[in-house]
């Protein structure tokens, strides 16, 4: 068993390791970088080091097997408006220490320009992830791999690619500290006719800490991007009630954020992004089995991106 975990272990650091390759090249898929469920959202999304529902897919999947997940079983669902009436659903189906999951992103219907400006009428982009993951639990040291289909259509072009996610989570006995890494969307290029991009590869780091004094849970984090540069997030979930959770969280902002939003492959734009831009909040409410989140994200000038999950524990 030890040799086993010393031959995963070097595998995800040598992974980790190569993270930063390709740095200056623009990306596409970057609908993968939306994360996943309203609480994760409502925390900034500083969520490696968390990992302890069905989001852990997204997030970091050594989550799925972790031992402090109380429930084996949860389906969630989970839908965001986005600006410009773009929208995200999402799905995932965790039977620990397996999980499935799918994404559907649109961005509605838009008007076709040639080179020379004139109309050529209107179209669809649609995006879709397929992801089944699976964690491995060795007490302490949780890892996890994940591997994903991502499809992307525009107008009448589409494309296609295969990724893996990797993730590790330790928690040392008797300790409130979590840590957590995860290196996501490591794969091939995604292909649109002659052009080729890669995937939005990131690289995540942080740390999570429930305090003795006080019902809070406490998260920070790092992410490093192949085509950006590093970002820190921030998130807090204080439980107000038995049953009741607020939620609060910061990034600091890059144009990351606003690729992941806009779609650089749409060819949107950020001007006039206010202030507001990378703070989040959210609120959770737990009734028995069932469970309703809900997340804000500002955008300033832009709008705001609503999040509402929906989760079931069996």
């Amino acid at each position: 068993m030890k040799t086993r975990i010393t031959f995963i272990t070097a595998a995800l650091a040598a992974a980790f390791a190569a993270a930063p390759a390709g740095a200056a090249e623009s990306s596409a898929a970057q609908f993968l970088r939306l994360g996943f469920g309203a609480r994760a959202l409502g925390m900034g999304e500083a969520f490696t080091a968390v990992a302890d529902d069905a989001s852990a897919l997204h997030y970091n999947p050594a989550g799925l097997a972790w031992s402090g997940i109380p429930e084996p079983k949860i389906a969630m669902f989970s839908h965001a408006w986005h600006i410009q009436d773009m929208g995200v659903s999402q799905a995932a189906l965790m039977a620990r220490p397996w999980a499935f999951g799918v994404t559907y992103f649109s961005a509605g219907q838009m008007e076709g320009r040639d080179d020379l400006g004139a109309a050529t009428g209107d179209f669809t982009a649609r995006d879709l992830a397929l992801t089944v993951g699976r964690g491995f639990d060795y007490g302490e040291l949780s890892l996890g791999a994940a591997v994903k289909y991502v499809g992307q259509k525009i107008g009448g072009v589409s494309a296609h690619a295969a990724a893996a996610d990797l993730g590790a989570l330790y928690k040392p006995e008797g300790s409130r500290v979590k840590y957590g890494a995860a290196l996501t969307n490591f794969g091939t290029k995604i292909k649109f006719r002659s052009d080729a991009f890669p995937l939005p590869l990131t690289f995540r780091a942080g740390a999570s800490a429930e305090l003795s004094g006080a019902p809070l849970l406490l998260a920070a984090q790092a992410d490093f991007p192949n085509d950006d540069g590093p970002s820190l997030r921030l998130g807090a979930e204080y439980r107000a009630a038995e049953n009741f959770r607020l939620r609060a969280g910061y990034k600091t902002s890059s144009s990351e954020d606003r690729d992941a939003i806009l779609g650089t492959e749409l060819g949107g734009g950020a001007g006039g992004v206010s202030s507001l831009f990378g703070f989040f909040a959210g609120i959770g409410l737990n009734l028995g089995e069932f469970s309703m989140d809900y997340a804000l994200a500002p955008y300033g000038e832009l709008g705001s991106a609503h999040r509402v999950s929906l989760a079931m524990k069996f």
